[in-house]
C-alpha cells in the first residue's frame, strides 16, 4: 500500500488529471514556472501519472532545447513567419476542430501531393508546419483524451513531394516529446517509393505505434473509422474546407492571445 504522504504513487490509478494537477506542478518545481494549467494538464492527460507525466514534461524540454527549430529559433507562429504561413495554406495538412473519429479522436487528413519540396520549403520547414498544426490540434480536450487519428490520401504522390528527412524528423519530434497520442493512421493510395520507403522508418518507431500504421486500399475501410460525412468531398463527404481560411483564423487568435501553444513549456534562458 502505498504511503499516504506519497501524492505520485497514491493518485496515479484513480485520480483525474485537474486532482493530480497540484502534485504535478511541485514535482516540477521551477521547471513549471510560467506554465499554464491548460499545457500542464496535456502532459497528464497523456501519461495520468504525476512521476511519468513529470519525465515527459522534461523529455520534451529536453528535445526543445537539442531543436531549437521548432519553436526558439524562430517564433511557431504563422502571424510571424510567412514562410510557415505558405506552407500551410498549401493544403498539405488540414485538422479542423469538428473533424472527430468514431472513437472520439481528433483527425489530421494529409494530402502529401500538395508538398512540393521543389518550391524552395525545407525537412525543418514542413516539419514545423505539422507540429503548428498539432500544437493547435492540442488545445482540444478530445485530442489530449482519445489522441489523434492521421488520415493520409496519398494519391498523385511523386518523388517531388517526399523527402526521407520529414518522418525521421517528426517521429523524433513526436514519440516520447510531444504530448500526443496517435490513435492510428491510415494510408490510401501508397505509391510503391512511399512504401519502401516506410519499411526503413518504421524500424525507428515502438511496436506498439508501429501496428497502428495501416496501408488502406479502400476509402471503405476509412469509412469504418472515420465518419463518410466528415471526410472532404473528393472522399465522398461533405465537407470543404479552407486552409487559408483557417491559418487567418489562427493568425487572429495569436494577435489576441488565445492560443494556448507548448512554446510556453520551455524557456531556453532559464
Amino acid at each position: 500500500m502505498p504511503d499516504a504522504t506519497d501524492a505520485t504513487s497514491a493518485t496515479t490509478t484513480s485520480a483525474t488529471p485537474e486532482e493530480l494537477l497540484p502534485a504535478f506542478k511541485t514535482e516540477l518545481g521551477d521547471a513549471a514556472d510560467g506554465v499554464s494549467d491548460e499545457n500542464l494538464l496535456k502532459f497528464l492527460r497523456w501519461k495520468p501519472s504525476v512521476e511519468r507525466a513529470a519525465g515527459r514534461f522534461r523529455d520534451h524540454q529536453k528535445w526543445r532545447e537539442s531543436n531549437p527549430f521548432v519553436f526558439e529559433d524562430r517564433p511557431l507562429q504563422a502571424s510571424k513567419d510567412d514562410e510557415l504561413k505558405r506552407i500551410l495554406e498549401t493544403d498539405v495538412v488540414i485538422a479542423p476542430e469538428d473533424f472527430v473519429s468514431k472513437k472520439g479522436s481528433a483527425v489530421l487528413r494529409g494530402r502529401l501531393r500538395n508538398n512540393d519540396m521543389a518550391d524552395g520549403r525545407t525537412v525543418e520547414d514542413v516539419v514545423r508546419m505539422v507540429l503548428f498544426t498539432m500544437d493547435r490540434v492540442l488545445e482540444w480536450e478530445h485530442a489530449q483524451v482519445h489522441g489523434i487519428t492521421l488520415f493520409y490520401d496519398m494519391k498523385g504522390v511523386t518523388s517531388k513531394n517526399i523527402h526521407v528527412g520529414i518522418p525521421r524528423l517528426l517521429l523524433n519530434a513526436i514519440i516520447g516529446h510531444f504530448p500526443i497520442r496517435i490513435a492510428g493512421a491510415y494510408i490510401l493510395n501508397a505509391p510503391f517509393i512511399f512504401k519502401g520507403m516506410f519499411a526503413m522508418i518504421q524500424l525507428a518507431m515502438p511496436p506498439k505505434l508501429r501496428k497502428r500504421f495501416h496501408f488502406v486500399s479502400s476509402i471503405d475501410e476509412v469509412y469504418e473509422v472515420i465518419d463518410k460525412d466528415l471526410l472532404l468531398e473528393e472522399h465522398g463527404g461533405k465537407r470543404i474546407h479552407e486552409s487559408s481560411e483557417w491559418v487567418a483564423l489562427q493568425m487572429q487568435r495569436e494577435s489576441n492571445g488565445s492560443v494556448i501553444s507548448l512554446e510556453e513549456c520551455f524557456d531556453g534562458a532559464k
